[in-house]
């Protein structure tokens, strides 16, 4: 990081949007200031397998319900409310609402039929439907114009409970579910726009910009709890979950931002290493900790 020519990335970067960091972290020099982008660039990557469990999970419980309730081809033949007893800027809503169904599984047949050099009415399979569409088509789902009570071709709520399995009594609602997953897919749009996530909600400093990050973390972790345990179970296993605790820390973002402070010589990592294994006359493992946090561990095998 210190040999880069730091002007002249500024203009590949653009100043404004470097200025954004240079506010709001303060950075001593150019390399801290690069340091707190690389940071910012961090993050969203850590954040992108876990949004993609959340995604993924989402619409195939939906559509797993969906068809099993509604059956094949359901985004064709959903339920709408009526609009006659709605004031004219909730009716608005709710119309634009079914326009975007309309137009987003309409642009995946287009889409998919291109791809495959289909003629324009041939016939598309579901599954590549439900693949195709966006994380905003399923999001857009939890509008009002779905929840229409005692329909049998409604989504909401006769879904709730068979996609939301594991969701708390009192937050078994279309709102309560809609109103997370809207904050979730603004924070998913702006970290796939490649735009600075940890300053949604204008944080006033940066460990408020952390504590952000993982609240929002939280958040989708709890939305996928609700859907499945498994899916949860898997984040967690494969270290979705500790990758975004090791980002979304102080220490990372002081790493980046002085890049070769706490890099050691080989020789002296040998001399270290040999110390501790040659300290142990039996099999052992020894943890290794940082700033108190372990973060791996050194297996020992006497022969």
């Amino acid at each position: 990081m210190r040999s880069l020519n730091h002007g002249g990335l500024e203009p590949y970067i653009s100043s404004p949007r470097l200025n954004t960091y240079r506010s709001f972290f303060n950075p001593a020099d150019d390399v801290e200031l690069f340091g707190c982008y690389l940071w910012s660039k961090e993050v969203a990557a850590a954040f992108f397998p876990l949004l993609q469990v959340l995604e993924i999970t989402l619409r195939n419980a939906i559509h797993k319900e969906a068809r099993l309730t509604l059956g094949p081809y359901w985004f064709d033949n959903i339920a709408i409310r009526p609009t006659h007893n709605l004031f004219r800027t909730q009716a608005s809503a709710q119309q634009r609402a079914v326009n975007q169904h309309t137009r987003s599984i309409q642009s995946a047949r287009d889409s998919i039929r291109r791809d495959l050099g289909l003629r324009p009415s041939a016939q598309i399979q579901e599954d590549r439907i439900v693949a195709k569409v966006t994380f905003g088509f399923w999001t857009n789902l939890f509008n009002s114009a779905f929840d229409v009570n005692r329909n049998a071709q409604a989504l909401w709520s006769n879904l709730l409970r068979p996609v939301f399995p594991n969701t708390p009594r009192r937050a078994r609602g279309r709102n309560t579910i809609q109103s997370k997953l809207v904050v979730i897919r603004g924070f998913r749009n702006k970290a796939f726009h490649h735009e600075p996530i940890w300053n949604i909600g204008q944080p006033a400093t940066v460990q408020d910009a952390m504590t952000r990050l993982n609240d929002t973390k939280e958040l989708i972790v709890e939305v996928i709890r609700w859907i499945s345990l498994d899916s949860e179970a898997l984040a967690h296993k494969a270290g979705y979950i500790k990758a975004i605790n090791r980002v979304c820390s102080i220490e990372h973002l002081e790493y980046l931002k002085n890049p070769g402070r706490h890099d050691l010589p080989l020789s002296r990592v040998k001399r270290e290493l040999n110390g501790l294994l040659c300290a142990s006359n039996r099999n052992s493992t020894i943890d290794i900790t940082r700033n108190g946090v372990k973060v791996g561990k050194l297996l020992h095998v006497r022969y």
